[in-house]
């Protein structure tokens, strides 16, 4: 998907309109964005770009507390 945004003259102090971009790129599959472009001149370029995706299921580790962890009974 490709936005394209127009900030007019005046609006924010510029001297002439300037146009924003941003291109979306969402995996279906994943539900998540997968690329965003975007083109600002106020900020310049600016590339997010998901990386390194793991489709395999994470250690149970990961979610078990550490074995040295108590759990105290406020009451």
């Amino acid at each position: 998907e490709r936005q394209t945004r127009t900030i007019p003259e005046g609006e924010q102090g510029n001297d002439r309109p300037f146009h924003i971009t941003t291109e979306t790129w969402t995996s279906p599959e994943l539900k998540m964005v997968v690329l965003r472009k975007s083109s600002d001149p106020r900020s310049g370029d600016t590339i997010m770009r998901l990386t390194n995706v793991s489709r395999t299921e994470p250690d149970a580790s990961l979610f078990q507390p550490p074995p040295d962890y108590t759990i105290v009974d406020g009451n």
